[in-house]
């Protein structure tokens, strides 16, 4: 799955109104290896991914990544990463 604009956008929605349970392992696999490709903390990456971690702690690691990313995803094209 590549991650575009319109992608992360859904995602953040999907968050937004349902929590992070809501995203796929396939979704998060995305974000996760984009957010490392542009230079997101492996720490923070980490805690988005922790099925451990609380919800909310996840949900605001979530945020974080999002924000870095969306800097990095140009309207409709993946970003490889």
């Amino acid at each position: 799955m590549g991650l575009t604009r319109t992608s992360l956008e859904g995602l953040s929605r999907r968050v937004a109104d349902m929590g992070i349970t809501a995203v796929t392992p396939t979704e998060l696999t995305a974000l996760t290896d984009t957010g490392s490709a542009v230079g997101v903390s492996p720490v923070l990456l980490g805690v988005l991914i922790d099925s451990d971690a609380t919800e909310v702690t996840r949900e605001r690691a979530f945020s974080l990544v999002a924000c870095a990313v969306s800097g990095a995803v140009r309207s409709e094209h993946a970003l490889a990463a």
